[in-house]
């Protein structure tokens, strides 16, 4: 089949499935698995083998079926750096690039610190600060053995095996790591409120992993041992960056930040919402 029948088809299964940016999905599917740039595709009509038509044919099936692109390509984009991800662990959000762009600000290339990345999933933001900055060591905590599995295979892809540890925690209370060590801590945490869960997109609903989704009553239970831990953690002077749900939440977490924690800043999205807070402690 020639590449641009290939398209064609592609591009027509998704419309007719209403799977979101149907042309965009088509053309990421063929160019990923044919190792082709997307501008390639605009000019070329080569002869393309049978079985890779199967292939891309099997993937196109699966985007329309409602898998997300990212479970589909196995791959996902952030802060310009790849990551594989698949089944079992979130899909790395555009907004969360916002947090790391944050924590550069403070700790910029060149400067030292040690950090953790709470309920690292994928590994996306640890990996991303480590590849912006070399002078820093991190530490990436999950309760998932299959996002810790991610997170394993993405450190391995950016070759960070000797300045990223991964631990599986549940209880931060419990977690091994030395009091007052961390420079700072970073998490994009589960915060949706268990009661919004079922009015998801069945794209995030039905694929992605819950436990990285369901925050409890509020959104807030991680949160509350978040606090309850991480004063013990850091550093005098060392700083908590959060993403959260929204404006109300982030009202709900300073009524409950304790005496330790003092506010430094509050930043909007790319839609103008307060999602991220980031606390200095005293």
């Amino acid at each position: 089949m020639k590449l641009q029948e290939l398209r064609r088809r592609c591009r027509e299964t998704l419309v007719l499935s209403s799977a979101a940016r149907p042309e965009y999905s088509a053309d990421l599917i063929i160019s990923r698995r044919l190792g082709l740039g997307r501008a390639e595709l605009l000019y070329k009509d080569d002869e393309i083998p049978a079985q890779a038509c199967e292939g891309i044919f099997s993937m196109t099936a699966k985007r329309a079926r409602g898998v997300p692109l990212s479970y589909v390509l196995h791959e996902a984009e952030f802060y310009g750096y790849r990551f594989k991800v698949g089944r079992g662990v979130l899909i790395p959000r555009p907004e969360t690039e916002l947090l790391v762009e944050a924590a550069l600000e403070y700790f910029p290339s060149g400067r030292a610190a040690s950090f953790a990345d709470w309920c690292t999933g994928s590994g996306c933001i640890a990996l991303s600060l480590l590849l912006e900055n070399e002078s820093l060591t991190g530490i990436g905590v999950d309760k998932s053995p299959q996002a810790l599995r991610w997170a394993t295979i993405n450190r391995g892809f950016h070759r960070l095996e000797k300045r990223l540890v991964l631990l599986r925690n549940a209880e931060p209370a419990e977690a091994p790591v030395g009091e007052g060590s961390l420079d700072f801590i970073i998490s994009n945490p589960p915060y949706i409120p268990e009661a919004e869960m079922a009015g998801l997109m069945p794209e995030v609903r039905d694929y992605e992993p819950h436990m990285a989704l369901d925050g409890g009553a509020g959104g807030l239970f991680l949160y509350r041992k978040f606090f309850e831990s991480f004063p013990r953690l850091l550093k005098s002077g060392g700083l908590l960056l959060l993403e959260t749900a929204g404006e109300a939440q982030i009202c709900a977490l300073e009524d409950m930040a304790p005496s330790e924690f003092v506010l430094m800043n509050k930043i909007l999205d790319y839609n103008g919402i307060i999602r991220h807070i980031i606390w200095r402690k005293r």
